[in-house]
């Protein structure tokens, strides 16, 4: 919620895909500076004061400053706009943007805000978890150097329930704010439409008190925040991440039927050796169990004698025996 520069006049939220915040990541650290709360405000006064642009100034002297948050059945900023802006008009809501007219009582589903739930600016479908965070656009999400703990991200709700739902805090709207210090230069009592600088949301140098700001540093103290001109909050809304880079289209080729057949013949094979293999394995069990049997298949080659040439008598030896 901007208190010190232009809201964005759409409030339709933008999604980006997954794949692209994972690959712009480091690139939107570097470029918004992220660092620790500690690394960015040395105490609680520089977090109120810096992140918010002016809006808020800390005060220690209680009686004299306003509480983000509170418990108790009555809301302890009535006793101190009595005491500081005693002409200031409460039954107004006097900032003008997702706000009411008049602050008015909301049902059972006003939970997200409850300190206001009896006399609220603000309807019940802002005051939701998810829409005081995003309702004014990626730019201004409090978590885009990554998550908050939960103790730290408690304190930006309380921020925004504050600034959607109190009717306290118009009286510093900046231009048209009953609570404008005439010695002020940088606000006015008198809104002028006319004038292209002035706006109906803006706030202006409310007091916060310094035990809040100092508990919210606390809260905060190990989780990441954008640093841009000090940790100002509408500084890094302006701040646009490098863009993720493009990756080229990976073509990718149906060879499915390739594929196939050659798992196919790969199949083949294997079936073929394995048919092989069951087959020796059998022809060996058989050869082996004829042996154990005394009824080998192979018999072992014996040599034989070489039979002895018989000679023909010849035609000389017939005719010699007949002279005898």
């Amino acid at each position: 919620h901007n208190r010190h520069h232009p809201r964005p006049t759409s409030t339709v939220l933008s999604m980006p895909v997954l794949s692209l915040l994972l690959l712009a990541a480091s690139a939107t650290a570097q470029d918004l500076g992220c660092k620790k709360f500690t690394q960015i405000y040395a105490n609680g006064t520089q977090l109120c004061e810096n992140m918010w642009g002016g809006a808020f100034k800390v005060v220690q002297n209680y009686s004299e400053a306003y509480t983000m948050w509170f418990f108790d059945d009555v809301n302890p900023n009535d006793a101190i706009s009595q005491t500081l802006n005693p002409d200031g008009n409460t039954s107004i809501c006097n900032l003008q943007f997702f706000h009411k007219t008049l602050p008015t009582p909301e049902g059972d589903d006003f939970t997200e805000c409850h300190p206001w739930k009896e006399a609220s600016c603000c309807t019940a479908q802002v005051a939701n978890a998810s829409n005081l965070k995003t309702s004014y656009g990626p730019d201004f999400h409090w978590d885009r150097c990554g998550t908050l703990s939960p103790a730290c991200e408690r304190f930006f709700v309380q921020e925004a329930c504050f600034y959607e739902c109190s009717p306290h805090i118009g009286l510093y709207r900046k231009y048209g704010g009953s609570a404008c210090d005439p010695s002020d230069t940088q606000c006015s009592t008198v809104y002028d439409p006319n004038d292209s600088t002035h706006n109906t949301w803006q706030v202006h140098q409310m007091p916060i008190r310094q035990d809040y700001c100092d508990a919210w540093l606390v809260a905060c103290a190990n989780d990441m925040f954008c640093s841009a001109d000090n940790g100002d909050f509408f500084s890094c809304g302006r701040v646009q991440p490098t863009p993720a880079p493009t990756e080229p289209e990976v073509r990718v080729e149906d060879n499915t039927t390739e594929k196939e057949t050659l798992s196919g013949g790969i199949i083949a094979l294997i079936v073929i050796l394995v048919v092989v293999a069951v087959g020796l394995v059998g022809l060996v069990a058989f050869v082996y169990c004829r042996e154990k049997a005394g009824k080998p298949v192979f018999q072992p080659l014996e040599k034989k004698s070489q039979p002895s040439m018989q000679l023909q008598p010849s035609v000389a030896d017939h005719a010699q025996a007949q002279a005898v």
